[in-house]
């Protein structure tokens, strides 16, 4: 009886939470200010809280290492997320996902990827995995990993923008359309990836999640997050088949054979010896 009531009361605070807490974390994402960020999340918390028939608040961060210590401390339980950095975690469910988003290279006194080598290069912070994340992921393993001279986290899209235009960068990956600062120029158009996906945490239960997933139908963003549509984890997972490029190797050549009955048995004569009948038969009355 006891383990029931235990039972009963966990599920009544899953299901009647009061409050729910939406992050944000999102680098890549060409916000215009951290104002615009910070109103883009409390909008999505507080739509995401009536879903859940509670109340919802909004949390934005600015580093890798603070939204994964909110995640383990259990402080967040829905999140809008970076889809490079959701490539190299776990611990979460897929909601929904904004559309796929093409990328970039961007260069100050640059016209090719030749006229980059051995050159500063700058990416949306992802968690720790920007090297990978730009030669293989963006790259496909087309460039040695020697190419450039270091490859390099910057805060966001904007910051990374900003320190070539400044010069403070030789060049940066960052998701196309952005606006750049003159004398920056796009050297090459890279593939298109998942963007920032909503994600959860925790205990939230899949009746919840598909509440939070009906109600996105009416949510409406901004000019940088505009919609949020259901989805599964399969532009996540994508993502992170392509941070491992597999080795590549020589073709290998398979000789057109082709044989022919008769060739093999010209030139040979086939017999079945045949056993007297009488071999099998025991005369009678021994």
């Amino acid at each position: 009886m006891k383990r029931l009531v235990i039972a009963l009361l966990l599920v009544a605070s899953t299901v009647h939470a009061d409050t729910v807490t939406v992050g944000l974390f999102a680098p890549s994402a060409p916000f215009p200010s951290t104002a615009a960020r910070v109103e883009l999340a409390n909008r999505l918390g507080d739509h995401v809280g009536r879903a859940l028939g509670g109340t919802g608040t909004g949390r934005v961060y600015a580093r890798a290492g603070d939204f994964a210590g909110a995640i383990k401390r259990g402080e967040v339980q829905v999140a809008l997320v970076d889809a490079a950095f959701l490539a190299g975690t776990g611990g979460y469910t897929v909601i929904a996902a904004t559309p796929s988003q093409s990328w970039q290279l961007v260069a100050r006194g640059a016209t090719r990827i030749a006229d980059l080598r051995g050159k500063h290069v700058l990416v949306p912070s992802n968690g720790g995995h920007e090297t990978d994340f730009v030669l293989n992921v963006l790259l496909g393993g087309e460039v040695p990993r020697d190419f450039f001279a270091k490859i390099e986290a910057a805060s966001d899209t904007a910051a990374a923008i900003s320190a070539v235009g400044l010069g403070k960068a030789d060049a940066a990956v960052v998701p196309a359309g952005s606006e750049l600062p003159a004398g920056t120029t796009q050297v090459i158009t890279l593939p298109a990836i998942a963007g920032p996906t909503l994600v959860a945490y925790g205990a939230l239960s899949a009746p919840q999640r598909a509440q939070i997933a009906a109600a996105l139908a009416s949510w409406r963003g901004d000019a940088t997050v505009a919609t949020l549509a259901p989805s599964s984890g399969d532009p996540v997972r994508a993502i992170t088949r392509r941070f491992s490029i597999p080795p590549k190797r020589g073709p290998f050549a398979v000789p057109g054979a082709r044989l022919v009955v008769s060739d093999l048995v010209e030139g040979r004569t086939f017999a079945i010896e045949r056993t007297p009948p009488t071999a099998f038969a025991v005369a009678p009355g021994k």
